[in-house]
């Protein structure tokens, strides 16, 4: 079993975030993992921590060092659901793309072609062969930069495309031309080296699959449909009945994070009342204010202001020590210095 697995099962076990160092403890125990390096505990770590800056992870970061597993909820069931939906519609136009009349087929990539940045006045299509198969040149316009003279072939096949199809297409080019070949099915291995081979003129390869991104990515054939989707800001609405799990060091808002050097704690100061200071203790957003310690900057905020709801890493501003200009304390931290020491 791998790191991630044998965390993930862990996890579940316990039902609750843990230190990596507790999880790869308990992986240990179980001979879950049986690692070759010497130190499993900062693989463990490391693994983790990577693997929650994937869009699709397991996991979660609750605190500096602390893991737990993502909790479903309805905005990932209906980003599944979007998927399932997704994946139906890539299936059904790829048996359209087989199935359509071949001049229509043959239309469909013309459209594609010109989609795809080739010069409208500069392409020719051949009719359409007894093979599956579509000749076009033409001038392929890269990034409004670069005009490349382009011949293409593309295979309405089911079987894939084999290495003689590529020497044959190479064999057609003019000089200063170059090679692409699109096909509904894929290309075989040797296919694939032939068209990379050294020496050569490269042929680039588009298969099925890409086939059928481009014409999403361009919307030919199908329609792009956008819906909102609401949430609740549970870190506001904890705030504002009083829920704040203070245990949790919680991330500021996203903003650009001043370079400067600064040596805690510093003084702070509230920004709609100079005259209320407190104390930050580190980038985690740690205040004393009043002789009492918060973990988090909106609670400090909230006793300080008086508010139901304070966001506090604009509430509480410092003091530039080299420019004498205020800021907000959110400028002090970035997610990036937090990760780094996990």
């Amino acid at each position: 079993m791998n790191f991630l697995d044998a965390a993930c099962q862990i996890l579940k076990e316990v039902g609750k975030p843990l230190h990596y160092t507790d999880i790869t403890q308990r992986a240990l125990s179980q001979k879950l993992i049986a690692p070759k390096g010497q130190t499993p505990g900062a693989t463990m770590g490391s693994r983790l921590y990577v693997d929650t800056k994937k869009e699709n992870t397991r996991f979660k970061r609750a605190s500096k060092g602390y893991f737990g597993l993502v909790e479903r909820s309805h905005s990932d069931e209906i980003v599944q659901r979007v998927e399932t939906i997704n994946k139906r519609t890539r299936k059904k136009l790829s048996q359209l793309l087989h199935d359509m009349p071949a001049d229509r087929f043959e239309a469909l990539i013309g459209e594609l072609l010109l989609a795809i940045g080739f010069d409208e006045d500069t392409v020719e299509v051949t009719k359409y062969h007894g093979d599956g198969g579509i000749d076009v040149r033409g001038v392929l316009q890269a990034g409004g930069i670069t005009r490349i003279n382009a011949a293409v072939q593309v295979k309405r096949w089911k079987a894939n495309i084999s290495a003689p199809i590529v020497r044959n297409v190479r064999g057609s080019l003019t000089t200063h031309e170059q090679g692409i070949i699109i096909t509904t099915s894929n290309f075989s291995k040797g296919a694939i080296m032939e068209a990379k081979e050294i020496g050569k003129t490269p042929i680039s390869l588009v298969n099925g699959q890409q086939v059928l991104e481009l014409l999403i990515q361009h919307g030919i054939g199908v329609n792009k449909e956008q819906h909102t989707v609401y949430s609740l800001d549970e870190e506001w609405w904890g705030e504002l009945i009083g829920r704040v799990d203070e245990s949790i060091i919680l991330p500021p808002p996203a903003s650009d994070v001043l370079e400067v050097d600064i040596t805690f704690p510093i003084a702070i100061q509230a920004g709609n009342a100079p005259t209320i200071t407190a104390e930050l203790l580190d980038r985690n957003g740690r205040i004393v204010f009043n002789g009492k310690t918060y973990r988090s900057p909106s609670g400090a905020g909230k006793d300080a202001s008086g508010w139901k709801s304070c966001n506090g890493w604009t509430y509480w501003r410092f003091c530039h020590p080299d420019t004498g200009n205020w800021h907000t304390i959110q400028k002090l931290r970035s997610e990036e210095e937090n990760e780094s020491n996990d």
